[in-house]
Order: structure tokens, then C-alpha cells, then sequence
């Protein structure tokens, strides 16, 4: 297409409008100046792309109104004839800043509909080619209304389109590898700028200090900033440490000596991991035992942290205090080393058979209890509890259970009894041998009252969550007996579950709209 342009204005009559259609158009192209001038100086992005589109189209319809239009004649040789192409300036100027705002106002729309529905954004190469698309379309159609009779499209496509895909084949391959790329890890939710990731399974770890097209800048933990190209970065193995939430789950091993029954020694860590702040609640932490080594048994200690940016800092945090905890609780973390141990036989023996003595009395009592008899659990089970079990005196008025800390243990009464203080309730007495704490063990919730020794004091046997569930696991009638009773208490106490009400997804599109309406007032 070897051309020649040459620019030749002319003036062109303006039809004329009625007054009330021209009042009516100077309210809109009033609305719309100052609307315009609040989204250009008040917003960004797409918001402030709406504003200057407005203003540009306001622009352009005074200077219609106010008869300025002048047209440009553009003369334009082909090889095969003479054509002559009339643009309205200030006409075209108006529908360009329309179209703009039409533009905008689509991506925004639909940014805020991602938003509203899937809780994320659309990605910067969809918008990208969103916007693309839009522009390519309303220009179209701008031509075809008006320039279409005095210049064919089909010669511009096919004259500068060849070009273009020529040299973008050739020239820009690597270029394109990257963009492509840049497409399919934005395109696959891989990644947003932000977040923590590592560069294959144990490599390197840092943020994502900006992603585009060609290529992803990563600022590592030690302060470097890596620049990944695209292509290269989609054939290694990235793991988004922020998504689907930042929180990580954190393993760590630990060796506890033989003479600590293994129930114990989790319930010693257990407390640890719940009571440390930078441990999560939920997912809830958990101790297992995972072997029997040559000089301890091996636990191992799972536990969720937040994010991993203060991860070390909480893992150094936990395995501190689960240090100073053992050695309050007289549990030997032991040295990997073999022990000659000079014992004196009559006084171990002697030790053994108080030991004994002391389960099967603590066995007694557990059996004692209704909820503990023969029809609900066996004598070795009973014996598994007694073992793990702790005894506790309280005076009169003593605390045992405070409202609202956490739910580690259920309660039997020995001797004596308890009063469930709830807030505008009376007291509500439980006597010996009856049991509590099972409401918010098992639900896994927060308690709900205070429990105070009656007037007399009390006597109790405190069970860990973890020599419980074992129980409720092996014996489903047992765990439904156990949850039928917390029930009723819960009937009679007047707890109710709290419900989560879940928006409706009518409810989030009239929230979307609203938000749109309020973006589109003018003060």
C-alpha cells in the first residue's frame, strides 16, 4: 500500500437540535464532566481510564454543539486508485472518549464481578487481552458506521496485517515463548504479586515482587532480587506458599524417654502447642508417636503457623517452651547414648507395685462412674484411662474450668461436687460420681461456663484430649452416649450452636451492584 497522504480541512454544517433533547444531553455531559474530573484526580487504573473518557467525550460534544466541527480529508493512493477518507474531528474525538469509557467501565465491571463471585481478580494478561479485544471491536465498529463506504477495511487488514505477522514470526520468538508463558502462569492462578513462593521442592524462597509478560521478579529472603523469565520459570516446580492460604503446617521431631507413658508426654506437648499464640487453632495441633528408636521413643510434634515470613521465629518459639515444659513435667528428653543403669532390684520391685497399686485404685474410681461401667467400655480401656489420668484437690470456690480458655480435658468427680456458673443463670450443681468438660471436647470449642469446687471442695480426675479420643474412636457407642448426654446438658443449660449464615448469591450480586451505583456518584 504505497500512499500519499494530504490533510485538507474543511467546516461541515452541524444538524440542528431541539432545545429540550439539548438540555437534557448538557445535564448528561454535565454529570458526566464532574463524574469525570472525581474518577481522574480521586482514582486509578480503569477507574481514572472511565473519567478521562468521559471528559474527552464531553470535550468533543461541546465542540459539536458549540458548531467547531471541521473535517479532515484525507486523500490516501493506492496502486490501483485514489480514495479519500473524511474524519470529523471533534466527532471522533467523542466517540474515541466513549469508547474509552466504555471500555473501562467493562473491565471495571467485570474486575468487581471476579471479585464479588470468586473472591479474586481477573488476571493482568486476561484484562490485558479483554481491553485489546474491546478496542479492536469499538474501533470496528466506529469504521464501519462511518468510514466504511469511503475506504474498504479489507484492503488495511491485508496489507499491514501481513507485515506484522512476518515480522512477529520471525523476530520476536523468544519473546513470544515468554509471553505465552507469562499467559499460562497467570492464566493457571500460579502466582500473584505478593506472594511467598519457592523456586522448586527445598530451593530458594522469597516474594513475588512483580510478574508481567515477559518475565517474574522474586525478592529472596536474603534480600536479592531474582529475575525469572517466563519460559524459564514454567518448566521448574513453583509452590505458592500463600495459596491456598498462607498458613503452613510445620513437623518437627522429638525424643522422649521410655520410663514416660507415650499418652503423658503428649498431653505435656499438646499443652505447649495450644497455648502458644503463633500456633494456629485450626486446623488443630497434634502430637503422634511415630517409633520406638534406639534410646527414646519418637514423637512427632504438627502444628499450623500463619505464614511462613515468622515461621522460624514460631518453630523456635514452640520448641523452646516445649523444652522448658519436659523438664517442669520431669520428662527426659534422652541423649542418644547406651546407659548402664545400677537399679536395686527390692526397691524398684517396690516402686513397680505402687505403681500398680495406684492404677488399679485410680481404676476403681473410673469404674465407679456410670459413663465408665462395663456397658460402655472394657476393663483394659478403663485401665488405659487410669494410667494417664491425674488427681486434683480443689477448696471451695476454686477454679477448675474458666470460660472461654481452651478445651484439653474432661473431669470426674471423686468426692465432693462442682457448680456450672453461666451468666444470667443459676448455678447448676453436679455431684459425685458424675463427670464434665465433655461439651467443649467434643465439639472442639472454647468453654462455655465456669466450673468452681462446691462448698466442700472436691476431688477430681482430669482425662487428656488424648486419652480420650482414642476411646471414642475404638467405641462409637460410647462417643454417641457421650455426645446424646452433652446435648441434653446443653438443652438445659440453654447453650445454642452458633450458626454461620453464608451470603446468598443474590445477596453478593445486589452488593456488587450498590457498589457500582455508589462508584457512580458524582460527589
Amino acid at each position: 500500500m504505497d500512499s500519499l497522504v494530504q490533510a485538507q480541512p474543511n467546516v461541515e454544517s452541524i444538524p440542528p437540535i431541539h432545545p429540550v433533547l439539548t438540555i437534557i444531553i448538557w445535564l448528561i455531559a454535565l454529570y458526566a464532566t464532574v463524574l469525570g474530573v472525581k474518577l481522574l484526580f480521586k482514582t486509578k487504573g480503569d477507574s481514572r481510564g472511565l473519567g478521562m473518557g468521559l471528559l474527552i467525550a464531553v470535550f468533543g460534544w461541546a465542540g459539536i454543539a458549540a458548531s467547531w466541527e471541521y473535517v479532515i480529508s484525507v486523500v490516501i493512493h493506492n496502486p490501483d486508485e485514489i480514495s479519500t477518507l473524511s474524519v470529523p474531528i471533534f466527532r471522533s474525538i467523542m466517540e474515541f472518549g466513549l469508547l474509552m469509557a466504555l471500555v473501562s467501565f467493562t473491565l471495571l465491571a467485570f474486575s468487581n464481578l471476579f471479585i464479588t463471585l470468586k473472591g479474586s481478580d481477573i488476571i493482568r494478561l486476561q484484562k490485558a487481552l479483554l481491553r485489546f479485544g474491546l478496542w479492536i471491536l469499538g474501533l470496528s465498529v466506529i469504521y464501519q458506521v462511518h468510514f466504511a463506504g469511503q475506504y474498504s477495511i479489507k484492503t488495511l487488514v491485508i496489507g499491514v496485517g501481513g507485515a506484522l505477522v512476518f515480522v512477529i514470526g520471525l523476530g520476536l520468538q523468544r519473546t513470544l515463548t515468554n509471553l505465552f508463558s507469562g499467559f499460562d502462569l497467570q492464566a493457571d492462578h500460579v502466582f500473584k504479586k505478593g506472594d511467598m513462593v519457592q523456586i522448586g521442592v527445598g530451593g530458594l524462597e522469597g516474594v513475588v515482587w512483580d510478574t508481567s509478560l515477559r518475565s517474574t521478579r522474586i525478592h529472596t529472603l536474603d534480600g536479592q532480587m531474582l529475575i525469572v523469565a517466563n519460559g524459564e520459570l514454567l518448566t521448574k516446580e513453583v509452590l505458592n506458599l500463600d495459596y491456598p492460604t498462607r498458613a503452613l503446617r510445620v513437623r518437627r521431631l522429638i525424643g522422649i524417654s521410655y520410663t514416660t507413658p507415650p499418652m503423658r508426654a503428649k498431653d505435656v506437648m499438646l499443652q505447649v502447642l495450644r497455648q502458644d499464640s503463633a500456633v494456629l487453632k485450626s486446623p488443630a495441633p497434634a502430637v503422634f508417636l511415630i517409633s520406638y528408636g534406639d534410646s527414646s521413643i519418637n514423637y512427632e510434634l504438627r502444628f499450623w503457623v500463619a505464614d511462613r515470613r515468622v515461621m522460624d521465629e514460631n518453630v523456635d518459639s514452640v520448641l523452646s517452651r516445649v523444652w522448658y515444659a519436659l523438664r517442669e513435667s520431669d520428662i527426659e528428653i534422652p541423649f542418644p547414648l547406651r546407659t548402664i543403669r545400677m537399679v536395686d532390684m527390692k526397691t524398684d520391685a517396690q516402686q513397680a507395685e505402687a505403681c500398680e497399686a495406684q492404677v488399679s485404685h485410680m481404676e476403681e474410681i473410673v469404674g465407679r462412674c456410670p459413663l465408665f461401667d462395663e456397658a460402655h467400655m472394657s476393663s483394659s480401656e478403663r485401665r488405659e484411662l487410669s494410667r494417664d489420668a491425674q488427681e486434683i484437690e480443689l477448696k471451695p470456690g476454686e477454679l477448675a474450668v474458666r470460660q472461654g480458655e481452651e478445651s484439653d480435658h474432661m473431669y470426674l468427680l471423686v468426692r465432693g461436687s462442682v457448680r456450672v456458673l453461666l451468666k444470667g443463670r443459676e448455678p447448676i450443681e453436679i455431684l459425685a460420681p458424675h463427670w464434665f468438660g465433655e461439651m467443649a471436647l467434643l465439639l472442639n470449642q472454647p468453654r462455655s461456663a465456669d466450673v468452681v469446687a462446691g462448698e466442700h471442695g472436691v476431688s477430681l480426675l482430669r482425662f487428656a484430649k488424648v486419652s480420650v479420643l482414642p476411646v471414642l474412636k475404638r467405641r462409637p457407642e460410647f462417643a454417641k452416649q457421650l455426645r446424646q448426654i452433652s446435648e441434653e446438658r446443653r438443652v438445659v443449660s440453654g447453650l445454642q450452636d452458633e450458626s454461620r449464615s453464608s451470603s446468598t448469591f443474590k445477596d453478593r450480586i445486589g452488593r456488587l451492584v450498590r457498589r457500582i451505583l455508589t462508584a457512580l456518584v458524582p460527589w
